[in-house]
């Protein structure tokens, strides 16, 4: 068996299992997929973010959408997508014209503030100007280091869970549409990617099934206390494997 990327056998293994609980955990919290997966696969080989965890994301993110779609409320959630749509190129510009380094720091400090921020207690109220803030700062952190879903998610921290899920994952399907869209048209999505994405897609999927025997037994607190320390940790990871 021909592995792309110069993997090992046993990278692979390891990867299939990352990504299942990643899965199993945006199934389950609505979000973090990214979060858990993006530091360790970097490691592993940097070539693979964004383009692999966006693949792999796109199934992840319509089945937990399309499982809870009836709880969605619209009107915030638009102002996100288009919020998104603008991210997306800026992200790419930025990712293609300047620096990786002191980019990658400036998203992880942002979203490191944001957690913290959320930890002492603050909460951004849903309006239209915020949620477009908040959408095209995921579209740009999607692009720059495959973790949008911090801005997202602690715009709805302390919504319940039933539309806290399916409101994140809307944005997340269209906005992962156009990382890949932008990915593609820029050359840097190539069979290599989507070979390894044919590998892995199957335990992506294992872990969104695990999740739907689960997710109801979450409760509200926990899906917003976990929002701020996946923001945290997130922000300290990507500043982090920035500087070393």
């Amino acid at each position: 068996m021909t592995i792309p990327f110069d993997l090992a056998l046993q990278e692979l293994i390891f990867l299939g299992f990352l990504v299942f609980i990643s899965a199993a955990v945006q199934g389950v919290l609505g979000f973090g997929f990214a979060v858990i997966a993006s530091p360790i696969i970097v490691q592993i080989n940097p070539s693979l973010i964004p383009q692999l965890l966006s693949l792999l994301g796109l199934p992840l993110a319509l089945r937990v959408f399309f499982r809870e779609k009836s709880k969605v409320n619209w009107q915030p959630v638009k102002f996100l997508i288009i919020g998104r749509i603008v991210g997306g190129p800026v992200g790419l510009y930025f990712l293609t014209t300047l620096d990786p380094k002191p980019l990658s720091i400036s998203v992880g400090l942002i979203v490191l503030s944001a957690g913290l921020g959320s930890f002492f207690g603050w909460n951004v109220k849903r309006n239209p100007k915020n949620s477009f803030i908040a959408g095209t700062l995921s579209g740009i952190f999607g692009m720059i280091a495959a973790i949008g879903g911090p801005p997202v998610a602690i715009l709805y921290r302390g919504t319940k869970g039933d539309e806290f899920r399916p409101s994140l994952n809307a944005v997340f399907t269209l906005g992962i549409m156009i990382t890949l869209s932008l990915l593609f048209f820029n050359g840097n999505l190539n069979i290599d990617h989507i070979t390894l994405f044919l590998y892995l897609v199957l335990p992506v999927l294992l872990g969104i099934r695990f999740s739907t025997s689960i997710f109801a037994f979450v409760s509200d607190k926990l899906i917003a206390d976990m929002v701020t320390y996946f923001s945290i940790v997130s922000g300290v990871i990507v500043v982090y494997r920035s500087l070393f």
